[in-house]
């Protein structure tokens, strides 16, 4: 079974329990799988919850045989209990439960008619349905939405009877909180949308970046070829920048959606910032006026560039949506000294040098009490359908694994600053982000070049066999085993794609290596990390190169390859 289709039935049995639960079988439980992804964490938390719900069903049903008789069972059990009069639907009684829930005291509910509690668009059908069951017919509330004081609504679960005390008619309401569950079947809808847009931008990437690596290393050929005749094109050096700028929209779109390679490196965290606010200009909009600081200095911290540009976008769309009126946006890079007392604490770091990032808003602010839960996942104060809660969360993880640490400030009504800390890297690992490779001397080695796409393949071949190589050619990695199998001498390395038909770039190189354990692997791919871990390509001391990728890129990583002990 392909993960795929694994993927697809995890989905479809979380729905199918999200269902049960919502009808009342509060018994159903799904088992997770071992992957431990984003969705894995949404299935345990939906277990808990169930249980949860499950156990707080079944206090209900013994608060609801005690509540002639236990007061205390009645007013602190944690579904919301109602009577109303039959004719008026005037509250007569109610327990805590309803009135803490609501934001109100009982005092403040009795008295009033049931209809107030409820959203304006509510109150007509659940009018209708009290009078129904007033006159005897079993009617069904359904869901619906009960008002709290100042803070929105609670979405419920209605049932309720007809009952006779003291000679009077009076109708017993039972409500239960059912908003978690729609907030859970919600974040799952939202994680379905997140795993269809990763599964589009990695098949994107891989077609485009095949068309791209064709486009970059011919112009890069015919270059060399102009230049040896004292030619310089102007239509070339046009056709090498759409190019370019074809890989950084790849770029952007994968790294938006989470699908890239995390490779840490040493990164000037200036110039991601600079590089991020084109994006952010445009996902802002006119009404919000964006403010950038930046140090003098390199600020050079090692840490994935992509994931810190995710970190940036998303942090400063939370500020864009505090500010729905507009106001004023500041990004900030510089380089801060934390002493023990600064660095401990909270902030979990090492006292000395640190790059810190500040994005800052203008926007509504946040209370304590929202303040102290926003790192949480799933937590969003966004209405439903507009926010997975994953977002802070997600940064709070990237920032953590790159050794930094991440801090909020926010006064509400004066606006948030989220604070992003980085130690600087030492000055060697500074020095390696800006020396180039220049190992792109040839050889006389066998290279045999697996890749489905012939035009790619043709390009690889064209540049190793002009720098000496010898090489062997195969469409995909059954094709590279009869290659091999055919061919008497040593093969010194294979260039292969990773995702091709018949048999992936893994299955070939467990296959080849089985029986020439001297061949070295180079994976080239424009699929992106998910698929790549997916075939468990990604692993220590695995050489990766990505599509699209220059003739010098390429001829670099073949030589420190082969020239490696």
């Amino acid at each position: 079974m392909s993960d795929g289709t694994r993927q697809d039935r995890r989905f479809h049995a979380a729905i199918d329990m999200t269902v049960r639960v919502a009808a009342g079988e509060l018994g159903v439980r799904i088992a997770p799988s071992p992957a431990g992804d984003e969705l894995d964490a949404l299935l345990n938390g939906l277990n808990m919850l169930t249980e949860e719900l499950e156990a707080e069903h079944a206090r209900r049903l013994r608060a609801e045989g005690l509540l002639d008789d236990e007061v205390d069972a009645y007013e602190n059990a944690p579904a919301f209990f109602c009577s109303v009069a039959g004719d008026t639907l005037v509250i007569e009684k109610c327990n805590q439960t309803l009135a803490t829930a609501l934001g109100r005291t009982k005092e403040e509910l009795i008295g009033r008619s049931v209809l107030d509690l409820f959203a304006d668009d509510d109150r007509t059908h659940v009018e209708r349905e009290l009078r129904r069951i007033a006159d005897g017919v079993t009617a069904s509330g359904g869901e619906l939405r009960l008002q709290r004081e100042g803070a929105g609504h609670l979405l419920v679960d209605t049932s309720a009877s007809r009952v006779m005390l003291g000679g009077h008619e009076r109708l017993r309401i039972i409500w239960r909180d059912v908003s978690a569950v729609r907030r859970l079947e919600a974040q799952l809808l939202q994680a379905q949308k997140l795993e269809a847009l990763g599964r589009l931008s990695g098949g994107v990437a891989h077609d485009f970046n095949n068309i791209l690596a064709v486009i970059m290393s011919s112009s890069a050929l015919l270059r060399d070829v102009l230049r040896q005749q004292g030619i310089e094109s102007e239509d070339l050096a046009l056709i090498e920048q759409a190019a370019a700028r074809g890989a950084a929209l790849t770029n952007d779109l994968l790294a938006f959606s989470r699908r890239r390679v995390v490779a840490p490196r040493p990164t000037d965290v200036r110039v991601s910032l600079l590089e991020a606010e084109r994006m952010i200009r445009r996902l802002v909009g006119d009404g919000i006026r964006v403010s950038t600081r930046v140090a003098d200095q390199p600020l050079v911290a090692v840490v994935d560039p992509s994931q810190l540009w995710q970190v940036l976008v998303n942090l400063s769309v939370n500020a864009r949506d505090a500010m729905p009126e507009g106001g004023h946006l500041t990004l900030e890079a510089v380089r801060v000294d934390l002493d023990p007392e600064q660095a401990g604490g909270k902030l979990d770091l090492a006292a000395g040098p640190h790059a810190l990032i500040a994005v800052s808003d203008s926007g509504a602010g946040m209370p304590p009490e929202i303040l102290a839960q926003v790192f949480e996942p799933f937590f969003t104060t966004k209405p439903i359908g507009q926010g997975s809660g994953l977002g802070l969360s997600m940064c709070y993880g990237i920032i953590r694994q790159a050794g930094g640490a991440i801090s909020i400030y926010s006064e509400v009504g004066r606006g948030t600053t989220v604070k992003v800390y980085l130690p600087l890297a030492a000055s060697d690992a500074a020095s390696e982000r800006v020396r180039e490779v220049s190992v792109t001397r040839g050889g006389a080695e066998t290279i045999l070049i697996v890749d489905d796409n012939e035009i790619v393949r043709k390009i690889v071949l064209r540049i190793l066999r002009g720098r000496g190589y010898a090489v062997l050619e195969a469409a995909d990695g059954a094709s590279a085993v009869a290659v091999a199998a055919a061919h008497r001498g040593t093969i010194h390395l294979v260039i292969t794609d990773v995702m091709m038909p018949n048999m992936g770039g893994s299955e070939l190189a467990a296959e080849l290596q089985a029986s020439r354990p001297e061949t070295r692997i180079l994976y080239v791919s424009g699929y992106t990390a998910n698929a790549i871990v997916e075939q468990g390509v990604l692993k220590p001391n695995t050489d990766f190169l990505a599509k699209p990728f220059t003739p010098k890129a390429l001829l670099a990583s073949v030589r420190t390859i082969l020239d490696r002990d």
